[in-house]
């Protein structure tokens, strides 16, 4: 062997030598990564306690109540169903139980506004009279990104329609009323981007939008672009109050110590109106980390950034929050908790992934009380409080 092969021979073992250190060495930090998460995430048994201490008055045959899922690294290791999902013909909630989920719906207009920014057919600085010219003059420009978290100064239509028509979680109202409003009303609240005032208002005009650039509805963009590829079979933005879906619950609220049915014909979607589960929400909240979706970390990044305004602080009740293209960042027990609670006629859904551990808590109720939202966080912090 001459000194050439020698030193060939020596230069592959020695390369052969570091790759095999490198691997190992990543398989190393694998695990100490994995067991840093491990050693941060509550047991299971703690989990299922928390849970079922903060939703046993619901474990009942005579009302409504929740879906409960947790998961973790975008697997369900713990669901648990408590209450009726329909309680004319007795029908208990289960895993396949599909509720309205309210305002938890906007993510999904402002994920669809965000795909078509990257694909160059919106721009999200640009004034909303560059999609949809026929709105009215506002007098200032009010950019596409303004809207979608809650700064554009475009009023909220529901206590408006609501002096009309009484109160509209309880009425049966048209959306042609709405979109009517919407399209004469020319005052704005504040000066755009100055400051964080939630609006309806914003998410029906932004899935005009939507359906302006992409020619399609919004049902069917979101179907197309965002449920069918990451497999959500049973999410859908219910566009049709008359079309019948399998494993439905009804909503209720209690009136005089009665349970009365508590559902909505309201067609309009953007704001509101899309039908989900347990196992398709954490599908969803799942995909933040691994994401399956055209536009990779460039979407990720445009539906995490939290939005900035010049004046004060956005806030969820009376909780300081950062608003990120319809979801929040909100502090619980030691935890960040990003996601969106939604709640509208007899529903109320709360859905959030908790960041440091990659965890995943969905809550689908269906009867009206706000204190629903509460008991994700109320489990979160026992969960976390339990588990020092």
């Amino acid at each position: 062997m001459n000194n050439q092969s020698s030193h060939i021979l020596f230069r592959q073992a020695h390369n052969y030598g570091f790759i095999d250190m490198l691997k190992a060495t990543f398989a190393l930090f694998l695990a100490l990564v994995s067991s840093v998460i491990f050693a941060d995430s509550a047991s299971l048994k703690t989990i299922s306690k928390a849970i079922e201490s903060n939703y046993i008055d619901l474990d009942r045959t005579d009302g409504p109540g929740c879906s409960v899922g947790y998961a973790r690294n975008g697997v369900l290791i713990y669901q648990r169903q408590f209450g009726m999902a329909n309680l004319e013909h007795n029908i208990p909630i289960d895993s396949t139980t599909v509720f309205r989920i309210g305002s938890t719906s906007k993510q999904f207009v402002a994920t669809s506004i965000a795909m078509l920014s990257l694909q160059g057919k919106l721009d999200l600085d640009d004034d909303i009279h560059t999609v949809l010219p026929d709105l009215p003059d506002y007098g200032q420009q009010v950019t596409i990104r303004q809207m979608v978290n809650h700064s554009s100064g475009i009023q909220d239509y529901m206590p408006i329609l609501a002096a009309l028509y009484g109160n509209l979680d309880g009425n049966f109202h048209l959306g042609e009323d709405i979109l009517r409003y919407l399209y004469r009303m020319n005052r704005l609240d504040f000066e755009p981007g100055s400051q964080y005032a939630y609006s309806n208002s914003a998410y029906i005009l932004l899935a005009q939008a939507v359906e302006a650039v992409s020619g399609q509805t919004m049902r069917e963009f979101a179907e197309e672009n965002i449920f069918k590829p990451l497999g959500m079979h049973n999410t859908h933005f219910h566009d049709n109050h008359r079309e019948l879906v399998k494993h439905r619950a009804d909503g209720y609220l209690n009136i005089d110590g009665q349970w009365q049915k508590h559902n909505t014909n309201l067609e309009i979607v953007g704001d509101g109106g899309v039908f989900s589960t347990i196992e398709d929400l954490v599908t969803w909240y799942n995909n933040f980390t691994d994401n399956r979706l055209l536009g990779g970390t460039q979407l990720v990044k445009i539906l995490t950034t939290p939005a900035a305004y010049t004046e004060g602080q956005a806030k969820y009740r009376t909780w300081p929050t950062k608003y990120s293209f319809g979801n929040m960042y909100l502090k619980f027990g030691g935890k960040t908790l990003f996601g969106h609670s939604g709640g509208f006629v007899g529903f109320v859904s709360a859905p959030y992934r908790i960041q440091e551990t990659n965890e995943i808590m969905v809550s689908l109720c269906n009867y009206k009380f706000k204190g629903n939202v509460n008991r994700v966080f109320d489990t979160v912090e026992k969960i976390y409080r339990d588990s020092k």
